[in-house]
């Protein structure tokens, strides 16, 4: 009898990723012609390649295209990191949702190159230039035992760094990763390390530890021998090279804009032995790959094989009984990990082969703990094998449906379902996000879960099909669809979400004074009739009226919007302010994100109602501001709290009569970079800035950017950075402008900030500029580069690389009185 984990629709997602796929969540699609051929081909390769880098766009995309497609060798992508920390090319999200973001970019990456997704629970805390500050900041130990895990779990024959451990890689995440890489090459094998994982998992060792080497230009030849593959090689079953597979694979990493072009012919890459046994000619060198890799193991091999002779492109049903056998055969082996692999690949051929479609859809995106929702669960058999449904089983202890029905050739048989949510089930929220960030890391209390990228969806399906005797147990989850007028079909797991989220309008509550002003929560029903009393917990020193609000919600996705007036205290302040939930013991609501994105599902994040708070000391010079967008930040959010008049500008569309009711102008991160018509503006930009206007310039990438077009006076950025958001400042010029008028700047206002000091430094620039600030990382010389300003005309021009857009929205005080030195004091000013 064949059976199926609940998590089959996953696998079968990873076996039958479709080659330039488009669609966000393809679990349910079949494959064509060629891909089938591939499986079954695949099906008979028992060898396993981990690839292992630091970040999301980190991976060779073509090189895991060439191992998972071209040798059918299993393969997986193990990322330390979810990119949480690096910046955001397509929206404003930082932090936990971008990390979010970019675990789904790397799912939707693999569903084309055909490898699977790892990670483990260190946290992308922005640029570091050393390995020894990265491991200190992730936790050595804690973080090796993760990689440990995923070897230990996946069992790989060859492990493939993309960095050495030289810091060739140019970042300390990266050298970082590779040193982790051999020291869990050698530990996974050790039952004395780590000890905890072997009620789990078994020791593994992998055959050889291999670099993804690369020569820089004029490097000499390596006296080391290094293998040699062609990833431009081109695959006549897919169609296509593999390095067109890996730009269509690399494309999907929007948020880091990543869009790629196809290489065609020869592309070389070199494999460099690091540890283990050497190999002359291949990478798999002394690993046998076949079937006798298994006791036993000949026998399904010898089905496998009919099944690749009577298999058909325009009739691949032909091959099921084989396929039959072989699953049969499986059976007879001893317990082990590949047989447990090629279980779930034998399944997934199986369905491929008969074209049975199987859903189960819901008609709304979520449901709350103790509801129940309606699901269609739908079966369609599109081949001339006899198939019969034999039952159909919600999850979560659901009671089976007897169906006992033939499935005839493309006829639906569909089966309506009341999947029952238990009233103690917990929302949906991405599980590494569920505890507390400590010392550079998730807190993730099951082991188990440690380097999944996702939690198994949290409601599914289970059909149990009939075909020649064999009973097959297929699971999938229930999702949600719906047509987007532009991009078509959308689909997400369905959600579960509490009956009442309430959400802050803003990312940080910033006060100027001490005045009450009004707080918005939006509250959103997820259950008919729904119920909340509302209130705020609030750190020492603010106050809100009123104490408490009563919301009622009749009808799901009702939303309404209660305002609580806050006052901050006198004097500077600051801590975080909860909704809470007063319907029985009190508890922090969860609040409602959805990241929607074209290019990925739609995710929907229910972190705690929470958002900080702060009270500070500031004044403002200026009263109106344009803002240009850029890549995305929430800068001029902050500023519009702060009770500037902040008016969005569009590029290709600024007046100079328009500018001259604004006092400054400031361009959103990278806007030079993403904006192209930013630069034709730029003679209307500097004429606002010589008849006495303030502009300022947040820093833009220096790759491809000529920062003549966009600057009054010559200008060269770089990629100095200073990553220790705690490095002392020093004041070059202590009595400029920015950093005296209107709040005169101390040290203390240096102190607090988060993540980086800033990036993309200015490296060479014209004496016109002033370069009032000093600083650097431990060990390294001064950069005065961070920050210039220059006099022109009757106006102040400013470019800086500050990090300015992680500051603001962590509210934090110091950072806010500078950026509003830099707007300047009106117009006329120096």
């Amino acid at each position: 009898m064949i059976r199926r984990w609940m998590a089959g629709w996953f696998c079968f997602a990873l076996v039958f990723a479709l080659a330039g796929a488009s669609s966000p969540i393809v679990a349910e699609n079949l494959p064509p012609a060629g891909e089938r051929r591939l499986a079954l081909e695949k099906a008979s390769v028992l060898g396993s390649v981990l690839y292992l880098a630091a970040h999301p766009d980190d991976e060779n995309t073509a090189l895991l295209a060439y191992l998972a497609k071209g040798r059918r060798l299993r393969t997986a992508y193990l990322s330390l990191t979810r990119g949480d920390g690096g910046q955001n090319l397509i929206g404003t999200e930082q932090g936990d949702a971008l990390g979010a973001i970019r675990t789904q970019e790397l799912l939707a990456a693999r569903r084309v190159d055909g490898a699977e997704q790892f990670f483990t629970r260190a946290i992308d805390f922005g640029y570091s230039k050393t390995a020894e500050e990265t491991l200190r900041f992730w936790g050595h130990d804690e973080i090796l035992a993760d990689v440990v895990w995923v070897i230990r779990s996946f069992r790989p024959d060859v492990v493939i760094t993309r960095f050495p451990e030289s810091g060739e890689g140019g970042h300390g995440h990266h050298t970082a990763s590779a040193i982790l890489a051999r020291e869990a090459f050698e530990a996974a094998g050790d039952p004395q390390r780590f000890p905890e994982q072997l009620a789990h998992v078994a020791p593994w060792k992998a055959t050889r530890l291999l670099w993804n080497a690369w020569r820089r230009e004029g490097q000499p030849v390596p006296s080391t021998p290094r293998l040699t593959v062609d990833l431009g090689t081109y695959d006549p079953l897919l169609g296509q090279a593999y390095t067109e597979l890996a730009a269509t694979a690399r494309t999907f990493h929007k948020s880091q804009g990543f869009g790629s072009s196809p290489r065609r012919g020869p592309v070389p890459n070199e494999l460099e032995l690091v540890a283990g046994s050497p190999a002359e000619k291949d990478l798999m060198e002394g690993i046998d790959t076949s079937w006798r890799r298994l006791p036993g193991g000949d026998a399904v091999e010898a089905a496998l094989s009919r099944a690749r002779s009577t298999y058909a492109d325009a009739a691949p049903h032909l091959a099921v009984p084989a396929l039959l056998e072989a699953h049969e055969a499986l059976r007879r082996l001893a317990p082990d990990p590949w047989v447990d692999v090629k279980r779930g690949e034998l399944e997934a051929l199986i369905r491929a082969c008969t074209g049975l479609w199987l859903e189960a859809t819901a008609s709304e995106a979520s449901v709350s703990p103790g509801s129940t929702l309606k699901v269609t669960a739908t079966a369609i058999n599109r081949s001339p094998a006899p198939l019969r449904l034999l039952r159909v089983t919600p999850s979560l202890g659901g009671v089976p449906l007897p169906a006992d029905a033939a499935l005839g050739t493309n006829q639906p048989k569909v089966t309506e379902l009341a999947l029952a949510v238990p009233a103690d089930m917990p929302v949906t929220h991405p599980y590494w996000l569920a505890g507390q960030h400590r010392n550079g890391r998730y807190e993730i209390g099951d082991l188990r879960l440690v380097g999944r990228p996702e939690a198994p969806a949290p409601l599914s399906v289970t059909f149990t099909v009939a075909l020649a005797g064999n009973e097959l147990e297929l699971a999938v989850p229930v999702e949600h669809r719906l047509t987007d007028p532009v991009n078509g079909e959308r689909i997400c797991p369905v959600a579960i979400v509490p009956p009442v989220t309430a959400t802050f309008a803003a990312p940080v509550l910033v006060f100027a004074d001490s005045s009450p002003r009004p707080v918005p929560l939006r509250v959103r029903a997820h259950r008919a009739d729904a119920f909340a009393r509302l209130a705020l917990r609030l750190p020492p020193g603010f106050a809100a009226k009123p104490e408490s609000v009563d919301v009622h919600l009749a009808r799901i996705d009702e939303e309404k919007t209660v305002v609580f007036e806050v006052a901050a205290p006198s004097d500077p302040a600051a801590g975080e302010i909860a909704a809470v939930v007063l319907n029985g013991a009190a508890t922090v609501a969860r609040g409602d994100e959805v990241l929607d994105y074209p290019h990925i599902p739609p995710l929907q994040l229910l972190p705690p109602s929470v958002v900080r708070a702060v009270r500070v000391r500031a004044t403002a010079g200026v009263r109106r501001i344009g803002y240009i967008p850029g890549a995305g930040d929430e800068v001029g959010e902050v500023l519009r709290q702060l009770g500037l008049v902040v008016v969005t500008l569009d590029a290709a569309d600024l007046d100079g009569a328009a500018l001259a009711q604004l006092d400054a102008v400031v361009t959103g991160v990278r806007a030079a970079n993403t904006r192209p018509e930013l630069a034709t503006a730029m003679p209307v930009l500097l004429d606002f800035v010589a008849s006495g206007g303030t502009l300022v310039m947040q820093y833009n990438t220096e790759r491809g950017l000529d920062m003549a077009r966009f600057a009054p006076f010559p200008l060269k950025l770089s990629r100095n950075r200073v990553t220790d958001e705690a490095a002392p400042v020093r004041f070059l010029l202590p009595e400029h402008p920015v950093l005296s008028e209107p709040n005169r700047l101390t040290d203390a206002d240096f102190a607090g900030w988060i993540q980086e000091r800033g990036l993309y430094f200015a490296e060479e620039w014209d004496p016109a500029y002033a370069a009032p600030l000093g600083m650097h990382d431990p060990g390294e010389n001064e950069l005065t580069g961070s920050l210039l300003v220059a006099r022109h005309g009757r106006g102040r021009y400013v470019y800086t690389g500050l990090a300015f857009f992680r500051q603001l929205p962590a509210g934090n005080p110091g950072a806010i009185r500078l950026f509003l030195n830099l707007l300047g004091t009106g117009r006329s000013h120096g």
